[in-house]
């Protein structure tokens, strides 16, 4: 049975896939870091959720 963190991870995750503004690719490494097993970092989040060089911000 999985823990409660990981079924809220997964919750969550799933929600955040099936929005426009989030690509399958930000979703990959949201899961690889929330998976590790070690606590996350605000910039570890940061530098997923930033838009790549040159690129737009919504």
């Amino acid at each position: 049975m999985a823990s409660l963190q990981q079924q809220i991870a997964h919750k969550f995750l799933a929600a955040l896939a099936q929005r426009d503004e989030v690509d399958a690719d930000k979703v990959a490494e949201l899961q690889q870091l929330l998976s590790r097993g070690k606590k996350s970092k605000a910039d570890e989040f940061i530098r997923v959720f930033t838009a790549p060089p040159g690129g737009e911000i919504k």
